[in-house]
């Protein structure tokens, strides 16, 4: 019986370790539009505070009291000097767009809002190129 369920767990061990790698895969792929710059995305995630160029406390949900989270995002091989935008919405409307600057050959940006007490509910950031493609959505709630 015991050989059974450790049997099991490792499977499902494998299985959760395969899907981070394909994920992991699918995040570092080069998103490239005719006219634009080629950008690698390596790195993109909501946290609660950056300590010296790290993210820290990232996570899905927040509470209101944080007062303060970032987007995070990291590219490699950029190809040339360029932008990026972070696009926030609350309740899938527009909240603040945000254009970064992003320089070759590796860069790390971050952008940030404040968060209110009519802040809680379902959030997301657009991580977009400079001609708007989206690279990739970060979704996150804030709660009391």
């Amino acid at each position: 019986m015991g050989r059974r369920v450790l049997g099991w767990l490792l499977l499902i061990l494998w299985a959760a370790g395969e899907f981070a790698i394909s994920a992991s895969a699918q995040t570092s792929r080069p998103a490239t539009t005719p006219g634009s710059t080629r950008l690698n995305l390596v790195q993109g995630v909501v946290c609660e505070e950056i300590r010296d160029g790290v993210p820290a406390n990232s996570a899905v949900a927040f509470s209101v009291s944080t007062a303060k989270i970032y987007c995070f995002t990291t590219f490699d091989a950029v190809a040339e000097d360029t932008f990026v935008f972070h696009q926030w919405f609350f309740r899938d409307r527009p909240s603040s767009r945000i254009r970064l600057s992003v320089k070759a050959p590796r860069w790390s940006t971050f952008s940030s809002i404040q968060l209110r007490e009519a802040d809680r509910g379902p959030w997301r950031v657009e991580i977009q190129d400079a001609s708007g493609r989206v690279l990739k959505t970060l979704r996150f709630s804030v709660t009391d």
